[in-house]
């Protein structure tokens, strides 16, 4: 569709109409783009892949739009029954996996798993949802990279339908993707990308300034230092949860009151001020105010007083702490020594560590979905929290309900959310990914590279 848009824009620069365009900012076809990422993925596997990177390899049966709003991919049309409990997939047509394989709606149905409450199966050429519980939402949820479809061969290595197949793949160091000359939607331009995996940020953010690298993954610092140096970047909605999480069966972690007291303490506004240097948003919600609407209501200013006087219910021998971080990630542990401070203000005593055993941890999730449910209930997965829900039965009122009880409980201490920053090579043009995640190569061309 959009390559049938550029041969008739072609065909008019061609009959004189459109002349005056430069040549440089017409879309090649051609190149290999670099890509490097901090991640080390070991499978094939959709499911170990950073959401972002699934679209090149893997579609799903519905896509969302720039807006969020659910919109055709493999499947052209939907249809539901009037309790939103049938869901009948219409499959597009003449679709082919990368290893040949025709996409029909029984290679669909064995591909999706939905847990034990949703029965797919195979009509034709569509697919049927049945779900035990009402599921309004279903085509957006279908749209996560979770439900990306796939077939696995014998070996393991599994076969999309997306822009690029894989070509090589060398676990958790890199991987050789091609353009799918059969593509559903067009050829992409490239000729394919090298993804490069497991390199530390510092060493992306040279690679990126030296000429090396198209696309990568910058740190908070380092991409001050490449808007300093004029270089080109990018950044996501905040979709990064960072959180202070007590550790369930510890002695300091078991007491309200004491989890309440630094709940309290905590200066989120110095944090994302200062530490995080005004990126992404403090916020005192488990979701981003993008996600869900409603993270305003939960408040995030810090309040010394109030943690004092619940830190004097505390028995005085109960007032210290041990809090870990990841030793790999220096913003984690500025954000775990910050925290200290704060909580010495209202007479806790907080003593920070790397890694091993503690009472309180500093972790960062980021969201695998922009759907508030499925956003709750892959947090429940991540903190071991029983209180939140399953992804298909929640009203918007119950799912803040839901969080508030969560925060409330001050086991989980929500401090902000960060973006995810790239950073891009001037020769990448047309980069138009989802303010949410997907990073959409399917449409990028590439310059040449300068001698």
């Amino acid at each position: 569709m959009r390559r049938f848009a550029w041969q008739l824009l072609a065909l008019i620069s061609l009959t004189g109409l459109r002349t005056s365009a430069p040549a440089e900012t017409r879309p090649r076809y051609g190149g290999t783009a670099t890509v490097e990422i901090h991640e080390a993925i070991t499978l094939t596997d959709p499911g170990e892949w950073p959401p972002a990177l699934v679209p090149w390899v893997y579609d799903r049966l519905v896509r969302l739009d720039d807006h969020g709003q659910p919109r055709p991919a493999l499947a052209i049309s939907w249809q539901h029954d009037a309790e939103n409990r049938r869901w009948e997939f219409q499959l597009r047509p003449g679709v082919k996996f990368h290893d040949g394989s025709p996409v029909t709606a029984a290679a669909v149905a064995a591909s999706l798993k939905m847990g034990p409450k949703v029965a797919i199966s195979s009509e034709g050429a569509s697919v049927v949802i049945q779900d035990e519980t009402p599921a309004p939402d279903l085509p957006g949820t279908l749209a996560d990279s979770r439900y990306a479809i796939l077939r696995r061969g014998a070996d393991g290595v599994t076969s999309g339908t997306g822009p690029y197949r894989i070509a090589e793949w060398q676990a958790g160091r890199r991987a050789v993707l091609a353009a799918n000359e059969d593509y559903w939607e067009g050829r992409p331009f490239l000729d394919g990308i090298e993804l490069r995996m497991f390199r530390a940020y510092r060493d992306q953010a040279v690679d990126l300034e030296l000429g090396k690298a198209d696309v990568v993954e910058l740190s908070i610092e380092d991409a001050r230092r490449a808007a300093q140096r004029g270089l080109r970047t990018w950044t996501s909605a905040p979709f990064e949860l960072i959180a202070l999480v007590f550790e369930r069966g510890r002695a300091p972690a078991e007491n309200i009151s004491f989890r309440q007291s630094v709940a309290l303490s905590v200066d989120r506004a110095a944090i994302h001020d200062v530490l995080l240097q005004k990126q992404g948003e403090a916020s005192g919600a488990l979701l981003p105010q993008w996600v869900t609407g409603h993270a305003f209501l939960f408040p995030a200013a810090r309040d010394l007083e109030g943690a004092q006087r619940t830190a004097a219910a505390v028995p005085k021998s109960g007032l210290r702490a041990t809090l870990s971080y990841d030793p790999a990630d220096a913003l984690a542990r500025s954000i775990a020594e910050r925290i200290a401070v704060d909580a010495r203000e209202a007479g806790v005593l907080i003593q920070v560590a790397p890694g091993g055993q503690a009472d309180m941890r500093i972790a960062r999730v980021p969201l695998r979905s922009s759907d508030p449910a499925q956003a709750l209930s892959d947090l429940a997965s991540a903190f071991h929290i029983g209180e939140l829900m399953e992804p298909s039965a929640a009203t918007d009122e119950v799912r803040y309900q839901v969080e508030k009880k969560v925060i409330n409980d001050f086991r989980v201490i929500p401090l902000g959310h960060l973006p995810e920053i790239l950073g891009i090579a001037s020769r990448v043009r047309n980069w138009q990914p989802h303010r949410w995640g997907d990073w959409r190569l399917d449409d990028v061309w590439l310059e040449p590279r300068t001698p």
